[in-house]
C-alpha cells in the first residue's frame, strides 16, 4: 500500500475541542494507518484545547503546525500541504468520525488509477442522532456534470494524489467554497475522479452549521463560485446566473428554513 497522510485543520471552536479526542482516534483506529497526522491549528486556541491538541502532538507521527493567527481554512490547508511527504493525502475533519474502513476503500480506488475520491457521509448532531445521509456521483463523467451546480464531493471523505494538487496549486481562494474550487481545478487539469457510495465519514451537523451556510457571506461567495466555474469548466453565463439566483433564494433564507431545504430536498434518507 502507498504511503499517506491525513491532514486536519482545526480552529478555536467549542465543539471542535469536545470531538476533537474521537476525530484523531478515528484516524489512528483506522484498518490501515496513516503515515503521518498533520493537524494545523488555525489562530489562537484556549487552554483545554491547546492542551488535548499537545498530548497528541508527543506521538512521533502527529505533526502539529501552530499557526499565530487565524488565517482562514484556505490557507491553513495550503500550509499543511506544504508539510507533506507522502503520495496521497487524506482530508479529515476536527469533529468528525471516520469509519475504520474509510481508509483502505479509497485506498484501493486510489491505486486502480483515480487521483480525486470521495465518499457518503451521515450527518449526526453533537448527541450523535442521525439527521441526514449525503452521497455525490459516482463516476467521472457524472461528478465533472454535477461539479458544474454543486460540490460534487464531501470534503471531509475526500482523499487525493498529492502532486496532482499541487501542480493546479493548492486549494485556490475561493472564499468558503476552496474546496469545491480545487475540485473544478483537478477536473479541468484532466484529473480522474471518484465517489465511494459507501457512508465512509459521520460528520457532525446542527443548526449552527446551517447558520454557517447562508447570510451575506456565502452569497457572496457563490457569486465568485459561478465565475470561477465560467472561466475553468467553461460554465454558460446564463446557467451560471440561474444558478446565483436560485442558491441565493436558499442562502437568504432562515436557517431552520434552509436546514429543512437541505435534509429534505438535498440529502438521501439512508
Amino acid at each position: 500500500m502507498s504511503s499517506f497522510t491525513v491532514l486536519m485543520p482545526t480552529f478555536n471552536r467549542p465543539d471542535l475541542c469536545l470531538l476533537f479526542d474521537k476525530a484523531v482516534d478515528s484516524c489512528l483506529n483506522n484498518s490501515i494507518k496513516p503515515d503521518e497526522i498533520i493537524v494545523v491549528v488555525d489562530g489562537p486556541v484556549s487552554d483545554e484545547f491547546k492542551l488535548k491538541i499537545k498530548n497528541y502532538e508527543s506521538r512521533s507521527f502527529i505533526n502539529v503546525i501552530w499557526l499565530p493567527k487565524n488565517v482562514g481554512l484556505t490557507k491553513a490547508l495550503n500550509e499543511g500541504l506544504k508539510a507533506v511527504k507522502t503520495k496521497y493525502v487524506f482530508r479529515a475533519d476536527g469533529d468528525d468520525i471516520n469509519r475504520p474502513y474509510r481508509f483502505s476503500t479509497q485506498l484501493e480506488m486510489l491505486e486502480s488509477g483515480l487521483k480525486l475520491v470521495g465518499g457518503a457521509i451521515i450527518e449526526r448532531d453533537i448527541d450523535g442522532n442521525q439527521l441526514a445521509v449525503k452521497r455525490c456521483p459516482s463516476d467521472h463523467d457524472e461528478i465533472t456534470c454535477y461539479g458544474m451546480r454543486r460540490n460534487p464531493f464531501n470534503h471531509m471523505t475526500v482523499a487525493f494524489d498529492y502532486k496532482a494538487v499541487m501542480s493546479v496549486g493548492g486549494y485556490p481562494d475561493v472564499y468558503l467554497l476552496e474546496d469545491w474550487g480545487l475540485w473544478v481545478l483537478l477536473l479541468e487539469s484532466g484529473v480522474v475522479a471518484g465517489n465511494s457510495q459507501k457512508i465512509l465519514v459521520d460528520a457532525t451537523a446542527d443548526i449552527n452549521m446551517y447558520k454557517r451556510r447562508g447570510g451575506i457571506k456565502m452569497i457572496l461567495s457563490e457569486y465568485s463560485m459561478q465565475k470561477f466555474l465560467i472561466k475553468h469548466l467553461k460554465k454558460r453565463p446564463f446557467y451560471a446566473f440561474y444558478d446565483f439566483i436560485l442558491k441565493s433564494s436558499i442562502l437568504a433564507a432562515p436557517a431552520s428554513l434552509r436546514g429543512f431545504i437541505y435534509q429534505k430536498y438535498l440529502r438521501d434518507s439512508e
